[in-house]
């Protein structure tokens, strides 16, 4: 602030005063005459003859003296206007402390007694009295009186307490200087703030009343270095890689939008890391400005490692920015404990003198802040989302969003499957996705991508467009899941993020931890070969930011050609008699003319799993008599062998039918019959027998 120094022309007092006009002459300054007189009488006294005589008086003589007094108080600060009494714009600190210089000189030829005080506030044009005032207990006051030769008569410091109604005496052209080192009391940055020094001589007390006081008006206007601190985290890190590390970048800005911002000098910033984080290794730190910084160990957490960094010997002025830079990583020995919103504080710390110190931060929280004590209320708050805060003094820090991501696919599957399928008999095959990470997973593009791939057999593929969904959020039963219908993209793939819900379901917003992605999914079959095993390959691919590297990838689902099996055995008979033991084989059976061959074929249905989608109905049993022509008769009831056909369900492949259940019956092209239903792992027996012919003979 510039001070104010105020100068007065004597002469011109003077001379009016003496004129007898009516003065306008600096208020600082009093000037008056008085005439006190002599009057001298002589007397005598005598006797005559002894006698005393009547005394005698001389005549009066009269002296007429003339006293002239005049004293001023001027304010001597340097403020660009030295023609007012007044000190202005001097520049101090939220409870700072402001000098301000006036002289009281006694310009008269009579000794004169002058009563000092001060007083709060006082009328300056353009210069309002604001909310701030002065603290008079700690205030100082020096007065050094002088000689009339200008050399030092006396010096004294008080209080402005103490100061109060204080007695000067001053002889003809003496002086004093009067020092009031102000301590300011309740301002903040931008306050004015305003003080009264007052001297009222005795003699014109006595004198003429009117010019008995005269005052200076001191100002200060406060100003205050404002901070707007802002703190940006560069990337994710990931928790899953030990080495994984972000890039803090603190900026500290004297704001210039701040009409009271002062230059600030020696500036500290503090930046202690929260628990679970701490430098990295190679953690590049940085400052601008030609500050000073160092790590140290002074963060929150607890373990040995380095997690603070402290910058010193920071200056900037009104518009001037310091950049602070260092790279993070997780400690291993503690526990980060907020994975998505773990905030980092900056704190800027500004002794200004006077027990003064600005505390200023990014933590909101923090209950060292006291920036209210300096800026009005509207020029300082934080913001903690990342976002950028425009408000003047605004502070800012960006949440670290840590990512600890863990899928993988489990949970192949083994089904069967017809030679030929219909919309009735398809195979449906699953894989189960989980989520055993912390972080909510396919709810964006490209995070989480499935593609299904069908076996090089080529008989069994997958169902285009039959790719189903089931979510279970908390692996409770007693919760229900819900379904998404999901398709393939352009590129072959299938993409969590565009799974679209089915029967009411709500809108999909990916897999939250610990839960669970069952994906179904059809396969058909055409003209496959029983027996045969065709796959198809589910493969998870894991994109996104911190993508996991360890985990299953891939099922491989296992799909068998199942039908129905037909074996044929014979046993022989050489008496051909009924009551015979029969033993059955599919090897070659050496016979004789005349012998009896008994054959048994045995259809079973191969399906493993009580599934009544694969139950076989009417199940034709034949054997054409066209192998037998001119070789064998086929026996019957009506043969001598009496040994009739017979279709029963039998236990196994080695039982032989009891009865004929099913109706099988010989004509003269064919052995058949119809078993109505064949269930999985059921078996259905026919038996009969033929004599062969003697030899060289076409009849038996």
């Amino acid at each position: 602030m510039t001070s104010n120094a105020f100068k007065y022309s004597v002469l011109a007092v003077a001379i009016t005063t003496s004129l007898g006009v009516a003065s306008t002459a600096n208020a600082a300054k009093s000037v008056g005459d008085s005439t006190p007189t002599i009057d001298n009488i002589a007397t005598a006294t005598y006797s005559i003859a002894g006698i005393a005589q009547t005394p005698v008086e001389s005549n009066k003589v009269t002296v007429n003296i003339t006293q002239s007094a005049a004293f001023s108080l001027t304010a001597k600060n340097v403020d660009g206007d030295l023609t007012d009494d007044y000190n202005k714009l001097a520049v101090v600190t939220p409870k700072g402390r402001v000098a301000f210089n006036h002289t009281l000189t006694n310009s008269g030829n009579v000794e004169d007694t002058y009563t000092l005080n001060l007083a709060q506030g006082g009328d300056i044009p353009n210069n309002p009295q604001g909310a701030g005032s002065y603290d008079f207990a700690t205030t100082n006051v020096t007065y050094t009186i002088y000689n009339a030769d200008g050399t030092e008569k006396s010096t004294q410091t008080v209080t402005g307490t103490v100061f109060q109604n204080t007695n000067i005496v001053l002889k003809p052209n003496e002086r004093a200087d009067i020092l009031v080192s102000a301590k300011t009391s309740g301002n903040i940055g931008g306050d004015s703030q305003n003080l009264t020094l007052s001297a009222t001589s005795a003699f014109f007390t006595a004198s003429d009343v009117t010019k008995a006081t005269l005052t200076n008006i001191d100002n200060s206007v406060t100003k205050v270095p404002v901070f707007k601190i802002t703190s940006k985290v560069s990337s994710t890190l990931n928790l899953n890689d030990p080495t994984s590390k972000v890039t803090y970048t603190v900026t500290v800005r004297n704001d210039e939008n701040a009409p009271y911002a002062a230059n600030a000098n020696n500036i500290m910033v503090f930046d202690g890391l929260p628990a679970g984080l701490r430098l990295a290794d190679q953690p590049n730190i940085s400052v601008s400005n030609n500050a000073t910084i160092t790590s140290g160990n002074e963060g929150k957490g607890t373990s040995s490692a380095s997690d603070s960094i402290r910058v010193t010997l920071l200056n900037l002025a009104p518009g001037q920015e310091a950049t602070i830079k260092f790279d993070v990583q997780k400690d291993q020995a503690e526990t980060l404990a907020d994975l998505k919103t773990t905030l980092n504080h900056a704190a800027v710390t500004l002794d200004l003198g006077e027990n003064q110190i600005i505390y200023d931060t990014t933590d909101a929280n923090d209950t060292q802040q006291n920036t209210a004590n300096f800026y009005p209320s509207t020029d300082d708050s934080e913001i903690t989302d990342g976002t950028v805060n425009t408000v003047i003094g605004s502070d800012s820090t960006a949440p670290l969003v840590s990512n600890q991501r863990a899928v993988s696919i489990v949970s192949p599957t083994k089904k069967e499957i017809p030679t030929t399928t219909t919309a009735n008999t398809l195979v449906t095959h699953s894989a189960v996705i989980s989520n055993t990470g912390k972080e909510t997973e396919g709810d964006a593009v490209g995070e989480i991508k499935l593609t299904i791939t069908s076996g090089s057999g080529n008989k069994v593929t997958v169902v285009a467009g039959s790719v189903e969904l089931v979510y279970d959020a908390d692996n409770n039963p007693a919760t229900p899941n819900t379904t998404y219908t999901i398709t393939r993209d352009g590129n072959g793939d299938y993409d969590l993020s565009t799974a679209i819900p089915k029967n009411g379901a709500p809108a999909w917003t990916g897999m939250v931890p610990n839960s669970t992605v069952t994906i179904n999914y059809q396969v058909e079959s055409n003209e496959a070969v029983v027996g045969t095993t065709e796959n198809t390959t589910v493969t998870l691919v894991v994109g996104g930011q911190d993508a996991p590297t360890t985990g299953d990838r891939l099922v491989r689902n296992e799909t068998t050609v199942k039908g129905l099996k037909l074996l044929k055995e014979q046993a022989l008979n050489e008496t051909c008699a009924a009551s015979s033991t029969l033993t059955f084989t599919q090897g070659a059976v050496a016979a004789k003319p005349g012998n009896c061959i008994v054959y048994k074929i045995t259809a079973f249905n191969d399906f493993s799993a009580a599934d009544p989608r694969f139950t076989f109905d009417n199940v034709v049993i034949t054997d054409t008599t066209a192998r037998f022509n001119d070789k064998a008769i086929i026996q019957s009831a009506s043969t001598t062998y009496v040994f009739p056909v017979k279709l029963d369900d039998v236990t196994s492949n080695s039982e032989i039918p009891a009865t004929n259940s099913y109706n099988a019956s010989a004509s003269t092209s064919a052995i058949s019959g119809t078993v109505t239903s064949l269930a999985p792992q059921k078996y259905a027996a026919m038996v009969f027998a033929v004599k062969l012919n003697p030899a060289g003979s076409t009849t038996p």
